[in-house]
């Protein structure tokens, strides 16, 4: 037969309770930022190098504007140089309800076409000329220029990104931070 020793009783048992609690709650807050805190000014998503995806993102870094009226930046590191056939999709949400505003599409060294949506699957309307946005691709950077105000009155914003090379496998792209998923959000602006 197995026996435990007995234990001598040395404190109150809602004592010891509370002083845990105590302690798991002084944790929690010192990791958690104040309610009501505002999103940050620049956000880097990095992503692990994958062998498997034909243009590998490394990381995404989004930048708030400098100010109204000015764009914000979203810059897209490649483990690679862009060759032809390259291609980048953004999707932008700019009024923090978790649903695309913006999608941003174009082709290495070539056109990009920017467009007013609410889907992850369909284009929506063309707004190119409206100047919302902006792509441009080179060496092992791409990076967009967004207005986050381009449609109305935007405080704070957030992106997801797919990389991909035209005419391989859906398997071999590679989304940040993940398919149909967005970033934590940035403000849209720098506070003046």
């Amino acid at each position: 037969m197995l026996s435990v020793p007995e234990r001598e009783h040395t404190g109150d048992m809602r004592t010891t309770r509370v002083a845990t609690s105590l302690a798991a709650l002084a944790l929690v807050a010192g990791a958690a930022p104040p309610a009501g805190a505002e999103p940050p000014t620049t956000l880097t998503v990095q992503d692990p190098v994958e062998p498997g995806k034909a243009f590998d993102v490394v990381s995404v870094t989004i930048t708030s504007a400098p100010a109204e009226g000015r764009k914000a930046t979203i810059a897209i590191q490649h483990d690679r140089r862009v060759k032809v056939g390259d291609a980048i999709d953004a999707w932008v949400d700019t009024d923090a309800d978790w649903v695309p505003d913006l999608f941003i599409t174009g082709p290495s060294f070539s056109e990009y076409a920017v467009y007013e949506t609410d889907s992850w699957t369909s284009e929506g309307d063309e707004i190119t000329d409206q100047g919302c946005a902006s792509l441009k691709m080179d060496r092992r950077r791409s990076v967009l220029r967004v207005d986050p105000s381009c449609l109305a009155p935007s405080k704070r914003f957030s992106a997801s990104v797919r990389s991909y090379v035209m005419h391989k496998p859906a398997r071999t792209d590679d989304y940040v931070p993940a398919k149909h998923r967005f970033s934590k959000r940035v403000l849209s602006y720098l506070p003046q």
